[in-house]
């Protein structure tokens, strides 16, 4: 798979506001009415994830080692090495691994500048996966696909992921709705074309794509990449009383399906 063109977006965002990429909370951007200082970044965090990890330990989770996909300037991964004893983080903004990196000092914690199509780890070293405001600007499905295929190699058996994503179920008349949510996508593809474009030539700020997921594709696609007890968890959390949806499952102790027993290695 080719690199995502949300890269370049994600890298811009990491040059030109890392914490408001990362929590884009109205008014929070620099030059904004509060933008966000480092205490009150990090505060929100430890607030996060207190509600994400209180959901994830009723499920079950095993402590050993944590992979979080799309770390940003290290809001969550700060208080995940409270947690796990070794947590691995990966994102693909340069500039928001390094801000992370002089905020977090825990020897625990290594960090990864990936390149948004593989994770660079070896296969079932993990035995948890975490991410939050981060699928929900892929631009497609098949990105998605790809990166829980990697989730997939990366976690031991038995392990568990926690992914937040907004998730949609049509009532009926679903084809219509499917047709007008598929225009609205091609749309949005055209002027994200557009946009990064103006981005690569310097005449433009980043922008927010949004992806929604079809329930049907959680419970379709996760059981055919080797995932079980696959469940849907939506809560508010306790910083913005903002529902947050996750999808929560485990690693088949089986063998990986057959597409992914010959994945290769990240070098």
């Amino acid at each position: 798979m080719s690199k995502p063109g949300s890269n370049i977006e994600w890298r811009k965002w990491g040059e030109v506001d890392p914490l408001f990429g990362v929590a884009s909370w109205a008014g929070k951007e620099r030059g904004g009415e509060d933008p966000w200082t480092d205490e009150a970044f990090f505060t929100l965090g430890r607030s996060d994830w207190q509600d994400f990890f209180d959901h994830w330990q009723r499920y079950g989770l095993d402590p050993t080692a944590c992979l979080e996909i799309g770390c940003g300037a290290g809001r969550i991964t700060m208080h995940l090495a409270k947690a796990f004893e070794t947590t691995h983080a990966v994102d693909i903004s340069p500039e928001m691994i390094a801000y992370a990196r002089r905020h977090i000092s825990d020897p625990t914690v290594h960090f990864y500048v990936s390149d948004g199509v593989t994770l660079p780890l070896a296969s079932q070293s993990v035995s948890a996966v975490f991410s939050t405001h981060v699928f929900q600007h892929f631009d497609t499905l098949a990105q998605a696909t790809n990166y829980f295929a990697e989730i997939a190699r990366v976690l031991a058996p038995g392990g568990s992921l926690m992914i937040h994503l907004p998730i949609h179920h049509w009532p009926s008349m679903s084809s219509v709705f499917n047709i007008l949510y598929g225009t609205r996508k091609a749309l949005g593809t055209l002027k994200a074309r557009i946009k990064r474009q103006l981005i690569r030539w310097g005449l433009s700020r980043p922008m927010m794509r949004g992806l929604s997921y079809p329930r049907a594709y959680l419970f379709t696609t996760l059981p055919r990449l080797g995932f079980e007890n696959i469940e849907i968890a939506v809560f508010a959390a306790k910083s913005n009383n903002s529902p947050h949806p996750f999808v929560l499952a485990h690693r088949r102790e089986e063998r990986l399906p057959d597409e992914l027993k010959d994945a290769p290695e990240p070098g």
